[in-house]
């Protein structure tokens, strides 16, 4: 026959292990001494032996109780780090965030995000993967990342977005360049010069050519580029100027280069909190998609100023 002995019970046995006394065990259980009395004769009785040796003064242990005590010392320490994980986990101290980001948006906005969030949950491991904005919705979709951010995904029933912020679009050129003598310009300002653009399988591109469009403009790129870090080296060898999201001179991060506001139209994509409309995320999701929001709201203040 298994000996199954209950948490409290092991632990009742354990006070009276180390305090000696069935009057102190049974105060600091905060039972009556003869209703600890007889717990620990059911423990005896459950166990098919006796566990302890008493007389008018000690209560000192037998062997079969020797022999119990490390084991019932260590079911309570695996009972207590287990709830204790579990613990870590609900209070978001524990746990992994899985981030499927725009490029551009990982290198603007992920990096003083993870710094603030980690020094309050240094044990949360955060994995990012990058890609553009239809891949990440498909990866929320599937369950592959607890968090997106990217535009808007078409509407369908799986997926949840929150704006978290404005990406406009602006004018980049070299540090150098004469642009930059004033802080914004009217898009007409690219008539009369070299222009680099995205590829038509972008959706930069529709966004630019409908903002050229709107301000009257017919602009046939020197070049159309996937990559915003090919644009940037092109413009950065004074090949041309461009129009990007503000957030991708932050993925280029090139000292060359620096941007300029674009009015007439001003043109911004909404960057938002995408998650899945069905399932909950882990505490450590959510207070992750709190300081994504905070520092989105600072981000979104200075470049306001």
């Amino acid at each position: 026959m298994r000996i199954r002995l209950t948490l409290p019970q092991l632990d009742a046995f354990l006070k009276l292990t180390e305090l000696g006394s069935f009057r102190d065990a049974a105060a600091a259980s905060g039972v009556s001494q003869p209703a600890f009395s007889r717990t620990i004769q059911l423990i005896e009785g459950r166990v098919g032996a006796r566990l302890f040796d008493r007389d008018t003064r000690n209560v000192t242990l037998t062997a079969a109780g020797a022999r119990l005590r490390p084991l019932a010392e260590r079911l309570i320490k695996t009972y207590d780090e287990a709830f204790d994980e579990l613990d870590q986990f609900i209070g978001g101290r524990q746990g992994r965030v899985r981030i499927a980001a725009l490029p551009s948006v990982a290198a603007g906005l992920l990096p003083a995000t993870i710094k603030a969030f980690q020094a309050k949950h240094p044990e949360v491991q955060i994995d990012i993967w990058e890609d553009i904005s239809g891949p990440v919705h498909r990866a929320v979709a599937a369950g592959e990342a607890d968090i997106g951010l990217a535009t808007p995904p078409p509407p369908q029933e799986s997926l949840k977005y929150k704006a978290l912020m404005p990406d406009e679009l602006v004018l980049v050129c070299r540090h150098d360049d004469p642009l930059t003598s004033q802080d914004a310009y009217d898009w007409s300002v690219l008539a009369d010069r070299p222009f680099i653009g995205m590829s038509p399988d972008s959706s930069l591109h529709g966004m630019i050519n409908a903002a050229f469009e709107q301000a009257g403009l017919d602009i046939r790129p020197l070049f159309n580029c996937r990559h915003p870090t090919t644009i940037g080296s092109l413009v950065a060898e004074s090949l041309g100027v461009t129009v990007l999201p503000r957030l991708t001179l932050a993925q280029m991060a090139s000292p060359a280069l620096t941007w300029r506001r674009l009015e007439n139209p001003s043109i911004s994509r909404s960057i938002g909190l995408i998650t899945h409309a069905s399932h909950s995320m882990s505490p450590a999701g959510l207070l992750f998609s709190k300081e994504l929001e905070r520092q989105a709201r600072a981000e979104s203040r200075a470049s306001a100023a």
